[in-house]
């Protein structure tokens, strides 16, 4: 015998090399084995297979109970599984009791593929046709996930006095740069417009009461108070706060936060620490810039168009400051606008989806979710401040 003879197994005639099945009938009981080659890659048509099974059913046997047998000779892959699985549903469906009789293996993927079909057909279900339990679930988890990672937040900040904190210094320096110096010209533009606009507005009324002196009163006031807070707040929702979301955002979509977490640092500490922090820094610098720029525009009007002397405005508007507490009172909602913006933007590109599509959605949302949150914590602090007497 030849050495390739040896390696070789011997062939059985009367074992077909495509896939086939036949069926033993016993009272109301019937068997179905599995013979033949069931791999792909052994090619054959499944349409012999199918007739085979169909014409069975079709003799009205009134088969109550079936067993499927796989012999262990039997070469398969996916498409025995894919094959069994829909027939076991068919059979089921019609009341017909199903029992197997496969290799180990087999029965596993069949398990599988039967757990998976069952789960989808669970996700698919609407929540309006659904039981209680299938909104209130997810209602419940979008509820608590902002309070969670607020919490997440919090601890990650009390490590910080500890040095127990993942945060690097220099990513706090990039930040600040980034959200201080870099934010410099568009918030110059948008301050000093803002002075210009309110001065020629206020000076049409003040005019008709021959009080357009106090045109530096009003500008004052309403930038250290309301404008320059307010303005830099939204400004940097709409420049800051949604570049957060889609740094972070991708950074999830390319499983880079999966190789932190791999790599044991922590998303909150490593990420989001930095971002908040420069933002909680540099917000009330840009808001102290932001109010003096401001005034500059109130003084471009008031010396350029209403022929007021530089030093006649700027003494009217030393004396507008009744005392300090008129900064402090928007510096103290600049810092709560820079924390919100950071916590928003950053939890926005955390809780992304899987898809460019959601990522945009994100960014989106942390803009109208930041904006919406300063507006009303800006409207809290004025009923505060006035309640307590402190305007």
């Amino acid at each position: 015998m030849s050495d390739d003879a040896k390696g070789k197994k011997p062939f059985r005639q009367d074992q077909p090399v495509h896939p086939s099945l036949h069926f033993e009938l016993s009272s109301s009981q019937a068997v179905c084995h599995f013979t033949g080659d069931w791999n792909i890659s052994a090619g054959g048509d499944l349409e012999s297979v199918n007739q085979t099974w169909y014409s069975f059913f079709e003799q009205d046997l009134a088969v109550k109970q079936i067993k499927l047998k796989v012999h262990s000779q039997v070469n398969w892959d996916s498409r025995l599984v894919a094959f069994i699985s829909a027939k076991k549903k068919v059979l089921l469906k019609n009341g017909i009791e199903v029992d197997g009789d496969f290799p180990e293996k087999l029965n596993q993927l069949i398990d599988l593929r039967s757990d998976q079909v069952e789960s989808t057909k669970d996700s698919s279900v609407s929540p309006v046709s659904g039981s209680f339990l299938d909104w209130w679930e997810p209602f419940c988890h979008w509820l608590s996930s902002p309070f969670n990672f607020l919490g997440a937040w919090i601890i990650s900040l009390l490590m910080l006095p500890l040095l127990k904190t993942q945060m690097r210094v220099r990513d706090l320096i990039t930040e600040c740069r980034q959200c201080g110096a870099a934010a410099l010209p568009i918030v110059t533009l948008i301050s000093f417009l803002t002075g210009l606009t309110m001065a020629f507005v206020g000076s049409v009324q003040l005019e008709k009461f021959n009080a357009k002196i106090y045109i530096a009163d009003l500008v004052c006031l309403a930038m250290v108070r309301e404008m320059g807070a307010l303005m830099v707040g939204i400004i940097m929702a709409g420049r800051t706060g949604a570049s957060f979301a889609a740094e972070i955002g991708s950074m999830k979509l390319n499983e880079e936060l999966d190789s932190l977490r791999t790599f044991g640092l922590s998303p909150m500490e490593f990420l989001v620490l930095p971002r908040t922090l420069a933002l909680l820094i540099m917000t009330p610098m840009l808001t102290i810039y932001a109010d003096i720029v401001g005034m500059l525009g109130g003084l471009t009007v008031g010396t350029q168009i209403m022929d007021f002397s530089v030093s006649h405005y700027i003494e009217q508007t030393q004396a507008s400051i009744s005392g300090m507490w008129e900064v402090f009172s928007g510096l103290l909602k600049s810092l709560a606008f820079g924390l919100i913006i950071g916590l928003v933007g950053c939890f926005k590109g955390l809780h992304t989806g899987n898809s460019s599509v959601s990522l945009g959605r994100s960014v989106t949302s942390s803009v109208v979710t930041a904006v919406t949150l300063i507006v009303i914590t800006d409207a809290v602090f004025e009923i505060v401040f006035s309640t307590l007497e402190l305007r």
